[in-house]
């Protein structure tokens, strides 16, 4: 049977104020309905079509749309990044459904920029949204997307916003290569004292951001929860070493464990590989190679997702449960639903073989030290802890994912403890957390947390990792607790496990004044690492 011709039409779709939109609709020839699959982007049509083949998409049945947004590239109107989404993603979708090649039923795809694009068109609830399927992307606009812990990403998105400025924003030959010279100059202008203006010249929105209070983002985000506003089946896929992987997990949670709607709740899918956001769906990530099974053609993964797609347009029943990465042991996980049950293992922070050293030279105990002691170092913005690895964004870099932690914990402004060498496997499933007795003679300051596998060659690979900002009393210790992050990890037998303890991560996060930091363990100050051991 021959294979059917393809129209392929560039349309100006209307938004309700009139603007156009530049969009391309790529479907079968046959005068029949299809189900929708949607990309909007702000990265161009013509990028799409280079990471989706929507010739044959529409031969298996789909009616492919792909859109740039408001302001970008082919579209009118002015780009107003993230604020823009919800109401016009909502009325795309609700357009893409009142076509004449189209079933009604409408799927959205796309990751990044792209998956938050379906986060927020879900939470408004157009008519004809069958399923999304965000990837390495997050629907937190405040927390998770532009900060974590409290602290802004400034590396990140001064990156992104001054590469938006290049091409495709409307904007002048000059004022394009203008930016185009500072792009390559990030590193120089996002270093202490930081100032937002340097980035706002190319891309405005980027003081909004840097500045804005709770407020300015709940009005973004509009009324209710994800829980309480989004009601379609999605299909969430993300990476352990995605710098949205934290709000990827939370969204699928709220979904899948506080939606009101038991059909809701059941039509959540959840897949977490190894990845990095620069570097997904491969096996190699940062510095290890995680195997073949990591690669998501191996594991099958886009031949899933978009079967889950179809099945939710068709109306059928869609598959839920979650499919985890676990590292160090490389192989799979299929759960029920994330997170899966796991006993909490406490690690003690101690004295190692000098008490109060610059550095910390400490210990992991399986048991409370039986005296107190403390460990101290003095944080400077303007000599941070750089970011090495990890989850980050940022170009001239290491890449994200692992990275041997060698010259970090070099540094006298790096606290390190480790536990003893192992005598078997310690996998853990979860969340990890810190609880540190933490001493700053500042007001306000950043407590930052990674978690390490230590190989038997003396390699130290960074696993996860976060921090915190918070306020305290100058010179009184207080009990501060530290989310590090979610993760699925194997520390091998003959491994060890370490923390490293800090007060920046730089250029991954903005900068707070020097301080002199002390933390404090055993007696009544019994600092510790609490992790999800599962058994």
């Amino acid at each position: 049977m021959a294979a059917p011709s393809i129209d392929v039409l560039d349309v100006a779709m209307p938004l309700p104020d009139g603007t156009k939109l530049a969009t391309d609709v790529i479907v079968a020839a046959d005068g029949a309905r299809h189900p929708v699959l949607f990309v909007r982007t702000p990265y161009s049509r013509a990028s799409l079509r280079v990471t989706h083949d929507p010739i044959e998409l529409a031969r298996a049945g789909w009616a492919v749309v792909l859109q740039d947004v408001r302001g970008r590239v082919g579209s009118e109107g002015t780009f107003d990044p993230i604020a823009q989404e919800g109401a016009d993603g909502a009325a795309a979708v609700e357009w893409c459904a009142a076509q004449p090649w189209s079933s009604g039923r409408v799927t959205m795809l796309g990751g990044s920029y792209n998956g938050y694009v379906q986060w927020a068109a879900a939470r408004r609830r157009p008519k004809g949204l069958a399923a999304i399927s965000p990837m390495i992307s997050t629907p937190y606009t405040e927390d998770t997307w532009f900060k974590e812990g409290g602290a802004f990403r400034v590396g990140p998105w001064a990156i992104w916003a001054m590469a938006m400025a290049t091409a495709g924003n409307k904007g002048t030959r000059a004022a394009e290569k203008r930016a185009l010279k500072d792009v390559y100059r990030w590193r120089e202008l996002t270093r202490y004292p930081f100032d937002p203006k340097t980035v706002a010249k190319h891309f405005p929105a980027f003081s909004e951001w840097y500045e804005a209070d709770e407020s300015y983002w709940r009005a973004i985000d509009g009324p209710g929860t994800i829980a309480s506003s989004v009601r379609v089946p999605a299909y969430h896929l993300t990476g352990w070493y995605d710098i949205f992987v934290e709000g990827a997990l939370e969204a699928y949670e709220e979904l899948a464990h506080r939606s009101r709607s038991e059909r809701v709740r059941r039509a959540q899918r959840l897949v977490v590989g190894p990845w990095g956001h620069a570097a997904q769906l491969v096996q190699v990530v940062g510095a290890l190679d995680f195997g073949a099974d990591a690669n998501w053609l191996t594991r099958g993964i886009p031949a899933e997702q978009l079967t889950f797609l179809r099945d939710a347009a068709e109306g059928r029943v869609v598959t839920g449960g979650a499919s985890v990465f676990v590292m160090g042991s490389n192989r799979w996980l299929e759960l029920e639903s994330w997170p899966p049950p796991a006993e909490e293992t406490v690690l003690h922070l101690g004295s190692g073989s000098a008490a109060n050293s610059a550095r910390g030279d400490g210990r992991l105990l399986a048991a409370p030290a039986d005296r107190s002691g403390s460990d101290r170092f003095r944080h400077d913005p303007a000599d941070p802890v750089p970011t090495v690895g990890g989850r980050h964004l940022l170009w001239d870099m290491t890449p994200p994912g692992p990275a041997d932690q060698a010259r970090v914990e070099e540094r006298n402004d790096v606290l390190v403890y480790t536990g003893d060498v192992l005598e078997r496997d310690v996998t853990i499933v979860g969340s990890v957390r810190a609880e540190l007795f933490f001493a700053s003679t500042a007001r306000r300051t950043d407590v930052a947390v990674k978690l390490v596998d230590v190989h038997p060659d003396g390699r130290a690979f960074n696993v996860v990792d976060s921090l915190r900002r918070v306020d305290l009393t100058p010179g009184k210790p207080t009990r501060v607790s530290v989310h590090a992050g979610r993760t699925a990890q194997t520390f091998l037998r003959g491994h060890r496990i370490r923390i490293e303890i800090a007060s920046s991560n730089a250029p991954s996060f903005d900068y707070l004044e020097a301080a002199d930091q002390t933390v404090h363990w055993g007696g009544r100050t019994p600092s510790r690492l609490l992790l999800p051991v599962r058994r």
